[in-house]
């Protein structure tokens, strides 16, 4: 995922937390919310997913996963990718099939 996508403040987090449409895949949830600056995507990976090595391993694993979809993605919101703690074990093969199906659920990948 390119660093201009990415969502950094703790305000625009919020903002997708009290505004944003949930939907949900097995290994985790994906919020969305109305943006005015673009396409822009955050990782939210807790503690319950284990320790700094498996919460880094996961980010690295979702960012590898969003890649290949950003040109499809709906560039009109700014979106929070909350991982469960059974995405912790998974392959990258697995967290890319469970992101592509969050989207397709929330309906926001261009055809």
């Amino acid at each position: 995922m390119k660093k201009q996508y990415r969502l950094k403040r703790r305000a625009a987090f919020a903002y997708v937390y009290r505004k944003g449409e949930k939907s949900s895949a097995r290994d985790l949830l994906l919020l969305s919310a109305r943006s005015r600056e673009g396409l822009k995507i955050g990782l939210s990976v807790s503690k319950k997913v284990g320790n700094a090595v498996a919460r880094n391993r996961v980010k690295r694993l979702l960012r590898e996963a969003i890649n290949p979809l950003t040109d499809r993605i709906d560039d009109g919101y700014m979106y929070v990718i909350v991982a469960r703690p059974t995405i912790a074990g998974l392959p990258l093969l697995k967290v890319s099939e469970e992101v592509t199906a969050a989207f397709t659920r929330a309906r926001k990948l261009k055809c």
